[in-house]
């Protein structure tokens, strides 16, 4: 029995990486087929064009791709097809995507994608010649046996593997360079997700070059390295994590900065609410009709709307000392001049007519920095109610 240099008998080793391959390949296909349904709904929404056609034909690739390695998918393959169709299957359509993330995150500059589209077919038109000739030449035998020194030895076997592993090289090299530009020029959370899409294709890039070393050192026989296979598939499982990782991230974060602000403008919305029943129920005409359930931020920008535009009807009632008054002065001027409304409303005082003006302006642009300054006095308001029922009791 071979030992590892930790004491980890080899067999042990392989059969982990094994089962670590089978479960993030099983991960993979279900990741790259519900994106695949989500880009098929994008296209419908937004139309065609080449960079998603590009993403679609990428993510559809590398779906059947990682189904392909199914023990009974290839089987079925190989039975129906040739012997060794299921590799041949497995690695024509790694090229096939991976030359799509080529195109996808091409970075333009002085070619464009379209012409970068064309150039990428020759180098993938040939890897595809070159893994379907190179198969027809390795022995029936060995055409499905993994990759191993004794595998190796046949020069079909090698040549297949070098050609596929060296597309691949190219491919996701290119893929890492492209990345880096866009890199460069983004920030916040696009930043962090092209970071981690870069490092997930780097460590394919990596995988891919380990095994060419290997093809190349156990081919010529000039030393032994049956380390390059598992550094490869360790190479391959942290890649296809970290880059899967990178995909969902923007997916993800957009997830969690919709609860949170979900959360807080339903906080806006409670903290706003005394001073909008104050004011329409002096204005109850600038309230909108109820049209049921309203999301978060609807609803927070329909009470800061029904809220401005009843203030600015009450502007005539209060005095111009009003907007530079601190807010607990505000608060008094402000129940005054609706008691005053409410009065003239029902016929019991005179209107007071006057040109309004726009009170409390908002602090910056953006929803929330426009409800900050309301939602200072509806504090206040609520603040002084609660001292005069204290007093009163």
């Amino acid at each position: 029995m071979v030992v590892t240099g930790t004491g980890v008998p080899t067999f042990l080793l392989a059969a982990s990486l094994d089962a670590g391959v089978g479960v993030i390949n099983t991960i993979a296909a279900v990741v790259f087929a519900l994106a695949f349904c989500w880009r098929l709904d994008q296209i419908r929404r937004a139309g065609w064009g080449l960079q998603p056609l590009a993403m679609m034909v990428a993510v559809a690739s590398l779906t059947v791709a990682f189904v392909v390695v199914n023990e009974s998918v290839a089987d079925a393959l190989n039975t129906r097809g040739f012997q060794g169709l299921s590799r041949v299957a497995f690695y024509a359509l790694l090229a096939i995507g991976v030359a799509a993330l080529v195109v996808v995150f091409f970075f333009p500059d002085r070619v464009t994608r379209e012409r970068r589209a064309g150039w990428e077919a020759l180098p993938l038109v040939a890897s595809l010649v070159g893994l379907q000739v190179t198969m027809l030449v390795i022995p029936q035998e060995i055409r499905t046996e993994t990759i191993s020194e004794w595998t190796v030895q046949n020069l079909g076997f090698a040549l297949f593997m070098l050609i596929a592993s060296g597309y691949l090289t190219y491919g996701f090299a290119a893929c890492v360079n492209s990345v880096r530009k866009f890199y460069t020029t983004a920030d916040g959370y696009l930043r962090v997700s092209l970071g981690l899409l870069m490092g997930g294709l780097g460590l394919l890039a990596s995988s891919a070059i380990a095994q060419i070393v290997f093809v190349i050192v156990s081919a010529s026989r000039v030393a032994r390295s049956p380390w390059l296979v598992t550094t490869n598939r360790v190479l391959a499982i942290l890649g296809v994590v970290v880059f899967l990782i990178g995909i969902s991230y923007p997916m993800v974060y957009s997830r969690i900065q919709t609860h949170l602000a979900n959360r807080r403008r339903r906080r806006l919305d409670t903290e706003l609410l005394p001073l909008w029943r104050v004011v329409t129920d002096a204005i109850p005409e600038v309230v909108l009709p109820d049209v049921g359930n309203l999301p978060p931020t609807t609803r927070l920008h329909r009470r800061v709307v029904e809220t401005r535009d009843a203030l600015t009807q009450l502007s005539p009632y209060l005095p111009p000392v009003f907007e530079y008054a601190e807010v607990e002065v505000q608060v008094r001027l402000l129940r005054a001049a609706v008691v005053e409304a409410m009065a003239a409303a029902d016929g019991s005082r005179e209107k007071i007519s006057g040109a309004v003006r726009d009170l409390a302006p908002a602090e910056g642009e953006g929803l929330e920095a426009d409800a900050a300054p309301l939602i200072r006095l509806s504090k206040a308001l609520l603040a002084t109610g609660a001292d005069e029922s204290a007093g009163t009791g």
